[in-house]
This record gives structure tokens, C-alpha cells and sequence, in this order.
């Protein structure tokens, strides 16, 4: 490095070669995950467990920034793959513990071998002095990445008032739209002009949002006012008027095939999907309204609704076949002008639906007030 540098020169080039060092570690750990047959969070896991010792599932999500599922999916590969055990809390019996089996440590011991003993050879060649003040600087450097780590996680003040977001399309070719939890009222529409994989905007709570490979997820925290299944008199309706401003809108890129999916119940779902190109949509857990503006389909395309409804409302293209199944009973269904009343189940199709190769398959299930499908 040349001496003449001045000082901010010198500190711009240390914050450089911290960051390309944390790049470098990012790339050898997923070596280290491609010699074990692992996933790179799966090798962070393991390396959590041995540096911090037996944990629960739920801690690892928090230390590896997975969800609990995802990370109880990883304990699953990691058992499966003989690397981890569940074990009993010795002091909460109802508690389950998670600890890498004797061995592993060795494992991965040698696999980091080579790197140790470069990295050895490097600090020989410092004093006390210095070798004190790059452990200064490096505990420093953690701590900074678990304080903005956890900022960068945890919406700021800005974003609970409203945030936006967008994603680059990265040679995706096909999207998945998965809410994982409640949400409030949502608007999503097809966009034939974007540019980028998707584009979200919110106002009110800001959900966490993520992107692999195509699959954008998105995860609201569990709040009281998303349970709006309220019933009077056996009837579903709108309890939604306490968060009539907590909203959301996100435009998918028409570019490429999309799979919609709601998993944990949804206020108000209102979608112009007549751009998209759609390969299913799916809400579990109710809704008190549903709108959906469908595209012409390609192959049979499964529209299912289940858990309890207020109104649904499907309008697909004139000409587009349709076979429609509900259960659990419904106080009206309409098809195309087809009107049936209070029935438990109810099957209907459009003529020739069965035969028709691009149609939409829809089940509503779970009791609904009124379900109207019609075209425009």
C-alpha cells in the first residue's frame, strides 16, 4: 500500500478490503457447503451451532435470517444428512434443543484447515500491539454488521408509513408471489412495462419482503387486526374498517409466468391479472373479498379460494371456459348469470368446459356469501 496516501484514502481502503473480505468468506463457506453436499445456510448453521452450542429452531431462524419454516426444514436436512440431533431441553422438558453430532466440528475442522493455517501464517508476522488492534478493529466490525443487520431486517420509521420496493428480474423465468402471512388490503396487477421482476409500495405496516430464484415472499407481522372473520348471524362480513388505511400494491412483471399464493388470510384482495400470464392462484385461511380480473388461460389453471369468504368476485375474458366447485356452503353463486341459492355444494361449468383445453378450474370451499363468476 503506498505510504503518500492521505487519510481518508487509507480508511476508504480498509473499509474496501473489509468488504471484499466478507465476500471472500461468503464464497468459501458455500465451497465448503458444495464438498459437504449442504446448502451455504446449511453450513451457517452448523457453524452457529458449534460456536454457540444447543439451540432452538427459532434461534437459529433469528442467527441464520431464515424463517422458522424454512430453518425447521433445515434441521430436517441436517438430521436427515446425520450432521445435527434434536434433543429435550434438560430444563424446559417441552422445549427441543438442536446440537451438531461428535464429529462434525472435526469435519468442517479440516475442510478449514488449509485457510487456518494461511491465515496463521499472516498475523505471525505482527506484534502484540498490532495484533491487538485488529482485534479491536474486527470485534468492532462484527458488532457494527449485527447492529445493521438487525436494522436493515426491522422496518424503519420512514418505511411504517409507507414503503416501496422492487426487485431486478436477474434471468428469472417464471414468478412466485407467496404471502406467508395475514395481510391487510392488497392490490397486485400485471405490468407489461416493467422493467424490474416486481414493484411493491405500502402504506401502513411494511411487510419483510424477499427474493430467491424468482420466489417473492412476502411476511407481515401477526397482528391482532388481521383476524377480521367476524360473523353475524352465520354471515361472513367486513370487519376490515379498523385498517382501512393499512394498504398495499404490488405490480409482477408481465414478461414471465406467475403462481399466486395467500397462506395465512387476506382483508381486501383485489387483482387485474389480465396481463399476466397465470399458472394458479390459491388463498388459504378466508378473506372477507376477493376480486379477481383473470388473463386468458394456457392449460387448465386452478383458481382455489378456501377458508371462508365474504364475496368473491372472478371475472375472466369472454369465450374462457370454466368449471366451478363449492363447498361448505354458499348463500348465492353465480355463473355467468346462472344464479343457485343456499346450497351446501354446488358444481357448475360453462358448456364444454370439461373438453376445453386452456380453462380456469376454481373450488371455493370453507362457506361464502355470494361467489359471482362472470366475463368481461
Amino acid at each position: 500500500m503506498s505510504s503518500d496516501m492521505s487519510t481518508d484514502e487509507l480508511r476508504a481502503a480498509v473499509l474496501l478490503a473489509a468488504r471484499r473480505v466478507g465476500s471472500q468468506a461468503t464464497l468459501f463457506s458455500l465451497a465448503v457447503a458444495e464438498r459437504l453436499g449442504l446448502a451455504g445456510t446449511d453450513v451457517e448453521c452448523l457453524d452457529r451451532l458449534l460456536v454457540e452450542g444447543r439451540l432452538t429452531v427459532g434461534r437459529l431462524a433469528e442467527l441464520t435470517g431464515v424463517t422458522t419454516g424454512s430453518a425447521t426444514r433445515m434441521v430436517d436436512r441436517l438430521e436427515q444428512a446425520g450432521f445435527v440431533k434434536r434433543i429435550p431441553d434438560p430444563t424446559d422438558r417441552r422445549r427441543v434443543l438442536v446440537e451438531a453430532v461428535p464429529g462434525v466440528a472435526a469435519k468442517l475442522g479440516a475442510l478449514h484447515e488449509s485457510l487456518r493455517r494461511s491465515q496463521t501464517d499472516l498475523i505471525d508476522g505482527y506484534d502484540d500491539g498490532q495484533l491487538r488492534l485488529l482485534v479491536e478493529f474486527l470485534r468492532g466490525i462484527d458488532q457494527a454488521m449485527v447492529v445493521e443487520t438487525a436494522r436493515m431486517r426491522a422496518p424503519s420509521e420512514e418505511a411504517d408509513a409507507g414503503g416501496s420496493y422492487a426487485a431486478p428480474v436477474a434471468g428469472v423465468t417464471s414468478g412466485k408471489l407467496i404471502f406467508l402471512s395475514g395481510a391487510p388490503r392488497i392490490t397486485v396487477r400485471g405490468d407489461a412495462t416493467l422493467k424490474e421482476l416486481y414493484r411493491a409500495s405500502f402504506a401502513g405496516p411494511v411487510p419483510r419482503m424477499r427474493v430467491r430464484g424468482g420466489v417473492v415472499t412476502v411476511a407481515y407481522p401477526r397482528m391482532g387486526w388481521f383476524d377480521w372473520r367476524a360473523q353475524i348471524a352465520g354471515q361472513n362480513v367486513d370487519a376490515s374498517a379498523h385498517w382501512r388505511k393499512d394498504t398495499g400494491e404490488i405490480a409482477l412483471n408481465a414478461s414471465i409466468p406467475w403462481w399466486i399464493e395467500l397462506r395465512g388470510g387476506v382483508s381486501s384482495w383485489a387483482a387485474d391479472l389480465r396481463t399476466l400470464r397465470l399458472e394458479g392462484f390459491e388463498l388459504r385461511g378466508g378473506a372477507s373479498k376477493v376480486e379477481l380480473m383473470l388473463p386468458r388461460p394456457i392449460g387448465v389453471v386452478p383458481i382455489r379460494i378456501h377458508g371462508g369468504m365474504s364475496r368473491v368476485s372472478i371475472v375472466r375474458p369472454i369465450g374462457v371456459a370454466a368449471g366451478l366447485e363449492v363447498h361448505g356452503g354458499v348463500s348465492e353463486v353465480a355463473l355467468d348469470g346462472e344464479v343457485v341459492k343456499g346450497a351446501g355444494q354446488i358444481s357448475m361449468q360453462t358448456p364444454g368446459a370439461a373438453a376445453t383445453p386452456d380453462r380456469y378450474e376454481i373450488d371455493v370451499s370453507g362457506g361464502a356469501s355470494k361467489v359471482s363468476i362472470s366475463t368481461s
